[in-house]
């Protein structure tokens, strides 16, 4: 069977719970709240099509499901009488959903699919028919709602940014992520924050921008959820780990993809699980008047010092020596510059008392994180392909794309040039009564079949 074929709910359950008042301690009067099921409902064999979505802009995880339902689903509390999800459940809102789908390259589940879950985020829009009812329902992942309820009012004391983030998700009173469950690439630089009664997730986002490698690579960091738990990584570290992984012949097997043009459908095998189903659509592709007018390349900073009133001025080429392709040369003059930046640094601004210490300025990371994250997003490129839900956002897979000649093709069946290395950016896996198909955003910095390393 091909991995496009249908897909296989093994489990998929919607629970309602509600709050019950017990009584709290022996003879004391006092009583108190918890939270217990109302309701279990399976729907298996009512799903017309879910949709599970990954990004590495996205500290949560979403999806949608399309549910059809004839009015036999759930019975009402009080007469029994049978309706649907949607309004015998009824559905308002806060319901947990879990889930576990078999494919032929994995299985969609969270880490632990009757603990951890999808919550519905309203009542859902719905069609009425006659004899039917289709409902639309949106979801989330549980720890985005924990977040918003568990704003962080705490001040962390000068740290390595990665201990803070780790902090962070361990909050026993907060998200109390397992450590099991968070992949944190260290940082080299320390910085002290103030949570300023924000949501944990959203404050974790603030830190990417400023973190810098333990490697001393470029700084810009993504923080994003994966079916696996949650990551904190560098762009340069998901680029260096992802093509590493390729050492392994089962992983490369799995993350690489051609295209060859127009396929025949064939769901009876998996003579096509491998091959990209439509044409790639190229959403943006390299510019270099553009990137030169965002300061990507030769940029000057400037920088003002509050205690000593010293002023200072550098040119720097912020070109880095770690990419999807090969590492091109481009020849800029570096007595010139494109983009100004201008900082007043303010010496033990974060610190109590006297201080002349300057703590992760701005004029350090922040031009450098702007290029990194501008040049990773220079190609970006859509892609369909059959289901494989081993694929995670910020994975690396290889694209081999073929080459268009008048010449003899057999002699270079690949675009050197187009074909290599892409970090995936967005992903959805897709299931409906028919078909299983994974929709990717791809995206690299430059061109290139083959690495400087490969």
């Amino acid at each position: 069977m091909s991995a496009a074929g249908p897909s296989n709910y093994s489990f998929f359950q919607i629970v309602k719970k509600k709050l019950e008042t017990y009584q709290k301690g022996q003879g004391n009067g006092r009583t108190s709240t918890r939270e217990v099921v109302d309701k279990k409902v399976r729907i298996e064999g009512k799903i017309l099509s879910f949709d599970y979505y990954e990004s590495v802009y996205s500290p949560m995880i979403t999806s949608k499901l399309i549910e059809e339902d004839t009015g036999g689903t759930v019975a009402d509390d009080k007469d029994g009488f049978a309706g649907t999800l949607k309004d015998a459940l009824p559905i308002d809102g806060g319901e947990e959903v879990s889930f576990k789908i078999n494919t032929r390259y994995g299985t969609l589940k969270f880490p632990n699919f009757r603990k951890n879950h999808m919550i519905i985020t309203g009542s859902p829009s719905n069609i009425d028919l006659p004899q039917k009812q289709t409902a639309y329902i949106p979801m989330i992942s549980e720890s985005s709602i924990i977040s918003s309820n568990n704003p962080v009012n705490t001040i962390y004391p000068e740290a390595p940014i990665s201990e803070v983030v780790q902090k962070i998700l361990s909050d026993k009173k907060g998200l109390n992520i397992p450590r099991s469950k968070q992949f944190i690439e260290k940082t080299s630089n320390n910085d002290k924050i103030d949570g300023n009664n924000e949501p944990p997730l959203d404050l974790i986002l603030e830190l990417c921008k400023k973190s810098i490698p333990e490697n001393g690579k470029d700084p810009g960091y993504f923080f994003f959820e994966t079916s696996r738990g949650f990551h904190f990584r560098s762009i340069n570290g998901l680029i260096t780990e992802g093509i590493e992984k390729f050492d392994s012949t089962s992983y490369a097997d799995e993350h690489t993809y051609s295209y060859f043009g127009a396929l025949e459908s064939n769901l009876d095998n998996d003579e096509n699980d491998f091959k990209v189903l439509l044409p790639p659509v190229v959403k943006k592709d390299q510019d270099l008047l553009q990137s030169i007018r965002n300061g990507q390349y030769i940029v000057r900073i400037c920088t003002t010092n509050t205690l000593t009133q010293e002023y200072k001025e550098e040119i720097l080429n912020l070109l880095n020596d770690t990419s999807l392709g090969n590492n091109e040369t481009i020849e800029l003059d570096t007595k010139n510059f494109s983009k100004s930046y201008t900082y007043v640094i303010n010496p033990g601004s974060t610190s109590s008392g006297v201080s002349k210490e300057v703590l992760n300025s701005p004029s350090v990371y922040e031009p450098r994180a702007i290029m990194r994250y501008g040049l990773l997003h220079a190609q970006l490129i859509e892609i369909q392909i059959p289901c494989n839900t081993r694929l995670q956002a910020g994975d690396v897979i290889k694209l081999k794309l073929e080459n268009i000649t008048q010449d003899n093709k057999l002699e270079k069946i690949y675009n050197e040039r187009r074909s290599g290395f892409y970090l995936i950016l967005h992903l959805c896996h897709h299931f409906d009564t028919d078909n299983s198909y994974t929709s990717l955003t791809l995206s690299r910095d430059t061109y290139g079949l083959y690495t400087s390393r490969k």
